[in-house]
């Protein structure tokens, strides 16, 4: 099965969307640069200056060069550059540097939901869509990397906490937290319900053992990690699903065309719902890490996924970018 995935020869060149998501991330990579070099000039904390430096714009610089090489290679039109540096003579007691990283954690989260929308229409490239993969990556890294630093400082507001937890467990768990526990195991449970019909109806034998691959290795695996949590948690836990289908009545109806884009467009909904989680859950490094590990996971499940789509012909082909005249 993962032989096809290779037979079809990548193109080299972008589709409409990938030239656009190109320019759109350089265009936030410039601004970003930009604003933190302002903000550098109103930083006291120096070990917040090195965060800053040595991390954020670190990471926006290499990502910066990359996307320029890019678009050179795509013959893509650049944007213009953010000035080398910037002083400003302001009174740099005009911001306190509990507002300043309130101000960098609200904007690496935009960041990992900008990378998102990259990686989810980046489907013609793999190459491309392997880059914004790995910018993600970075961003997620360097967000944990900052939540925690906020965190040390006090200038992270500790949202509402959830009081169920059991007298025995002496971990902390907020509210959002809890939720996200919650709603992942009733969407995981609801996935294993949905993939346990599609393998029955599925006609392609390389679909259905793609089906079988994800119930067992990743939805199963994962519910068995978030009902532990809820139980750890005392969190209450949902219905789960049948434990197992069969059904062969009306299995005409089901085409393996449609099944299998009903199960992608969930792949990204549930990517979506683990950067949420990412990002919001701000008071137990360790839950969040599960989310992180979570994410991972469902990427390169939904690489998988778009190559063997393109080679069914089952993901529609987007125009392609044309250069000049050709």
């Amino acid at each position: 099965m993962l032989g096809l995935l290779g037979q079809k020869k990548q193109p080299t060149q972008v589709d409409f969307q990938e030239a656009y998501n190109l320019w759109d991330a350089l265009s936030s990579r410039y601004d970003t640069i930009q604003q933190v070099q302002i903000w550098q000039n109103f930083v006291h904390d120096p070990d917040f200056h090195l965060l800053l430096k040595n991390s954020l714009m670190k990471v926006m610089d290499e990502q910066a060069k990359k996307i320029e090489e890019l678009m050179d290679n795509y013959q893509l039109a650049l944007p213009k550059r953010p000035p080398k540096s910037v002083r400003t003579p302001a009174n740099t007691e005009a911001y306190e540097d509990r507002f300043i990283a309130g101000s960098i954690i609200s904007m690496v989260q935009e960041n990992v939901t900008q990378q998102l929308r990259f990686i989810r229409t980046s489907l013609t490239n793999d190459s491309l869509r392997s880059v914004f993969t790995n910018f993600l990556r970075e961003e997620i890294e360097l967000y944990d990397k900052a939540l925690k630093y906020v965190k040390v400082k006090g200038w992270l507001g500790l949202p509402p906490m959830y009081k169920q937890v059991p007298p025995e467990n002496k971990e902390y768990l907020d509210a959002g937290e809890a939720s996200h526990i919650w709603d992942h195991l009733s969407s995981r449970y609801d996935s294993i319900d949905k993939t346990q019909k599609y393998h029955n109806f599925a006609h392609d034998v390389d679909f259905k053992a793609m089906l079988l691959l994800g119930l067992q290795k990743t939805l199963e695996k994962q519910v068995n990690i978030l009902e532990k949590e809820c139980n750890h948690f005392g969190i209450s836990l949902p219905l789960r699903p049948p434990k197992s289908v069969n059904m062969t009545e009306g299995m005409e109806l089901f085409e393996d065309e449609s099944m299998y884009r009903d199960v992608f467009t969930g792949m990204q909904f549930m990517i979506e719902l683990h950067a949420t989680a990412i990002k919001q859950c701000t008071t137990n490094d360790r839950i969040r890490k599960i989310y992180i590990k979570f994410i991972e996971e469902e990427l390169s499940t939904l690489n998988v996924w778009v190559k063997y789509g393109k080679v069914k012909g089952w993901l529609r082909p987007v125009p392609m970018y044309k250069v000049g005249n050709n």
